[in-house]
């Protein structure tokens, strides 16, 4: 009985610690996806200024984040890592994302990405991936 309550408390632990992991690993990706929620949820016609900024932003951790680099240690890890972020922001209690929305986003804020950004993000695919035209994807 002892061993249960440990085993059980152990994995909490190991939960909360992954969890509290992932939050600081993409803090800077939900800072700069936020503006874009209300667009994506349906919330608002287009998407915001700060929204455009956002993305660009990410865009250019993706394109501008060496191979290698202290960050990276296999290929540009920076593209799976902003990937799972939005994807993890996608799963979160709220309004689902809108297809037409999310896809919009380059076209509406006139950027060419170097990310995915849709409702059905496979980031596992991005593992180990150099930058990569993320309009070759679709």
């Amino acid at each position: 009985m002892h061993r249960a309550i440990l085993l059980v408390t152990l994995l909490a632990l190991i939960k909360t610690t992954v969890s509290d992991l992932m939050i600081e690993q993409c803090r800077d990706v939900f800072d700069s996806f936020m503006p874009c929620m209300g667009f994506v949820e349906g919330i608002f016609q287009q998407p915001s200024p700060q929204c455009c900024t956002g993305v660009t932003h990410l865009n250019n951790i993706v394109k501008f984040t060496p191979p290698g680099s202290r960050k990276n240690k296999q290929g540009n890890g920076e593209i799976e890592r902003v990937c799972n972020c939005i994807e993890i922001m996608g799963r979160a209690d709220h309004l689902p994302f809108l297809p037409p929305a999310i896809n919009n986003i380059p076209l509406l804020c006139s950027l060419t990405l170097s990310f995915p950004i849709s409702v059905a993000m496979d980031c596992s695919q991005f593992r180990n991936a150099k930058v990569i035209d993320a309009g070759k994807l679709n």
